[in-house]
C-alpha cells in the first residue's frame, strides 16, 4: 500500500544555481532602454533541495523552504508515518506576496470504524496517537482543509472566508484506478476537492486555493486513512490571476527524478516489511504510476490554477521534448540547461538583455500539430 503515496506524479519543484554560459545568439548585448515596458519572465531549473527527488521551474529571485522529509518512527510513537517520504515544500515571492506550498501525506486512524476489528479502540481517543498515527474520524477533503490543512499551513491567519468549494470526482477516480492496479484489484476509495478562500495574514489579504485527497484504505486498512495532494496557491487577491500563469508554470515543470523514486520505491518495501520477489515488480509498478501521472496531472491542472490559463505543448529546441506549459505569454526560450523565460515582446532576445545573467536561449516553439 506504501506504494500508492507517491505524490511525485505531480508534484513540483530545484540543480543548484547555474553558472552563466556564452552561448548567446549575438555578441552584442542592448540596453534595456530598448525593451521599453518589457518584464520578462525569468524561471530557473532547481532541484528539490534535500533530497533531488525532482526537478521544477523557480522565478527569479523567489525562496525555497523545506523539501523532502523523513519521520522517525522512534520519535513518532510508531511507524505509521515512515514509511515513505513526505513533501513539505513552500516556495515564496521576495515580497512575501505569492507563493505555493505542498503539505506532507500524512496517515491518520480512525478507532471508530471496523469496530468488530478495532478491540484496542476504547484505549485509544480522538486525538490520541496510534502507532505514530493520529486517532481522528475521517473526514471529507473540505472538513480537512477546515480543521487541519488551513491551521497547519497557515496559523496566523486571521479573518478566513471560504468562498468557493469545488468536489473533484474525476480525480478521485483517477486516484481509485491506479490504487486497483498497483494493488493488484483491491480498490482504495478517494474524495477530492479544492477550497477557495480569503484571510488576512502580517497585514496582507491573500486569496488562496487549496486542494486535497483524502485516501480511505476501507476494510483493508480496518480504519487507515490519510490525506494525499495537498498543496495550494496563494498572492494578494488583486494579484491573483496575474499570478495565476506562474503558478501554472511552476506545476507544469515538475520532472521526478526516476534514480530517486526507485530508491523511494525500495525503500518503502523495506518499511513495509514487504519483499518484492524479483527486479520486474518494480518496473511495473513504476509503469503503472507513469501511465496515470498524465491524466492524474491533468485533472488537477485543469481544476486547480490552469482553469485561470491557457495551456500548450512547446518543442524543447535542445531536447526535441515536449514540454506543457501556459500560454499566457507570446514567446518562450530556454537554454540548455532547463532555464525558461517568458516574454509578450515580439522583438525581445534573452541573449542580448543585459539584465539577464544566464544566456544561451533558444525560441521554443509551440509544437507542431
Amino acid at each position: 500500500m506504501a506504494m500508492k503515496t507517491i505524490w511525485f506524479f505531480q508534484a513540483l519543484v530545484l540543480i543548484a544555481l547555474l553558472s552563466c554560459s556564452s552561448g548567446g545568439t549575438s555578441d552584442s548585448s542592448i540596453n534595456p532602454e530598448e525593451f521599453a515596458g518589457e518584464k520578462p519572465m525569468v524561471f530557473k531549473l532547481k532541484n528539490e533541495p534535500n533530497e533531488h527527488a525532482f526537478s521544477f521551474l523557480l522565478p527569479e529571485g523567489w525562496s525555497v523552504t523545506g523539501g523532502i522529509t523523513r519521520v522517525d518512527p522512534n520519535t513518532a510513537g510508531g511507524s505509521g508515518n515512515s514509511i515513505e517520504a513526505k513533501l513539505y515544500m513552500k516556495l515564496r515571492a521576495p515580497d512575501n506576496k505569492a507563493e505555493i506550498g505542498w503539505l506532507p501525506d500524512t496517515r491518520f486512524f480512525d478507532m471508530r470504524r471496523y469496530q468488530g476489528v478495532n478491540l484496542a479502540a476504547p484505549m485509544f481517543p480522538d486525538g490520541s496517537n496510534y502507532n505514530g498515527m493520529t486517532v481522528m474520524p475521517i473526514p471529507s477533503p473540505e472538513q480537512f482543509l477546515r480543521s487541519v490543512a488551513i491551521p497547519f499551513a497557515h496559523p496566523h491567519a486571521q479573518g478566513l472566508t471560504i468562498t468557493d468549494i469545488k468536489p473533484l470526482p474525476a480525480l478521485a477516480e483517477e486516484y481509485g484506478k491506479m490504487s486497483a492496479r498497483i494493488l493488484q484489484g483491491y480498490r482504495l476509495s478517494y474524495q477530492a476537492a479544492i477550497l477557495t478562500f480569503e484571510y488576512s495574514e502580517n497585514g496582507i489579504h491573500f486569496m488562496e486555493k487549496m486542494v486535497c485527497t483524502i485516501e480511505d484504505f476501507g476494510q483493508l486498512g480496518a480504519g487507515l486513512w490519510g490525506n494525499k495532494e495537498c498543496w495550494y496557491v496563494r498572492a494578494v487577491k488583486s494579484d491573483f490571476n496575474k499570478m495565476a500563469p506562474v503558478f501554472a508554470t511552476i506545476g507544469h515543470s515538475v520532472k521526478i527524478n526516476p534514480e530517486w523514486i526507485g530508491r523511494e520505491i525500495r525503500s518503502q518495501q523495506v518499511n513495509s516489511n514487504i519483499a518484492l520477489q524479483t527486479q520486474q515488480a518494480i518496473a511495473q509498478i513504476d509503469k503503472e504510476i507513469t501511465e496515470h501521472r498524465a491524466l492524474t496531472n491533468s485533472e488537477i491542472n485543469n481544476n486547480m490554477y490552469l482553469n485561470l490559463t491557457g495551456q500548450e505543448d512547446y518543442t524543447n529546441p535542445f531536447t526535441g521534448e515536449t514540454e506543457r506549459g501556459t500560454n499566457e505569454w507570446n514567446y518562450r526560450w530556454v537554454n540548455e540547461h532547463g532555464d525558461v523565460i517568458c516574454s509578450d515582446n515580439q522583438n525581445y532576445d534573452p541573449n542580448k538583455d543585459v539584465n539577464i545573467k544566464i544566456q544561451g536561449f533558444k525560441k521554443s516553439p509551440v509544437r507542431k500539430r
